[in-house]
């Protein structure tokens, strides 16, 4: 058996390949953020037991963390339209779905990955010794600038470690983009499959896509980390 990678030169595939690369690159760091977003808010109100939006906050938390990110994918690009929220086309007056298949993807990324992201950011919290938080509140801090100025920086700190994780996970559950059909890098690998039938050939260079994508990733993380680092706290 003979790997035969000639279709690359083709300018047609390679624009897909591109294409379908940034896609995902992008739909991966808008996924980024809004789990970061999702994370540090839900950690805040969880840790600092805000009244009425801690039990909203755990039962998001347990709805998002432990179903299938597929079926909350599916759920924002199939039921939404089916229980009326669309918006009306004012060219054809026609309903068409209130997000695109891309909103549906980094909104699903953000909101599975979110809420495993409470959770890590909340073990990073609870890890700040109580010495360190005791001495803010001797200095005259409130307990909301405890959280803001000491709890949540060193908090962040200590969550780098499963974080990268996390980040890894949400680059690798991109590729479900195709299943809505988002023009990602697996959707373009799809299209070259149909067209050439080099199935292992294109199978395997994705898998190699992946690998750089989530190796650069894990890179920018731990440099990050080692930026930030606290002497004596780890990280």
């Amino acid at each position: 058996m003979t790997l035969d990678y000639a279709w690359l030169l083709d300018p047609l595939y390679q624009r897909w390949l591109l294409n379908g690369i940034s896609t995902t690159v992008l739909l991966s760091l808008l996924g980024i953020v809004l789990m970061f977003v999702i994370g540090i808010i839900g950690a805040a109100f969880l840790h600092l037991n805000v009244r009425y939006l801690q039990t909203p906050t755990t039962i998001f938390v347990e709805l998002f963390r432990n179903t299938p990110p597929l079926v909350q994918l599916f759920f924002l690009y199939f039921m939404l339209s089916d229980i009326g929220l669309t918006l009306t086309d004012p060219a054809t007056g026609r309903s068409i779905p209130l997000f695109t298949g891309f909103t549906c993807v980094v909104l699903s990324l953000g909101l599975y990955n979110g809420a495993i992201a409470v959770e890590i950011i909340r073990s990073g919290l609870l890890a700040v010794p109580s010495q360190t938080v005791e001495g803010a509140r001797a200095l005259g801090y409130t307990r909301l600038q405890t959280f803001r100025h000491v709890e949540l920086p060193i908090g962040l700190r200590l969550c780098i470690p499963p974080m990268a994780s996390n980040i890894v996970s949400l680059i690798k559950t991109s590729s479900q983009a195709v299943l809505v059909a988002v023009a990602d890098v697996m959707y373009g690998a799809t299209q070259i499959m149909l067209e050439t039938f080099r199935n292992l050939e294109v199978m395997l260079l994705i898998w190699v896509v992946y690998l750089v994508i989530t190796g650069v990733a894990v890179l920018i993380v731990r440099r990050i980390a080692a930026a930030v680092r606290i002497p004596g706290y780890g990280s």
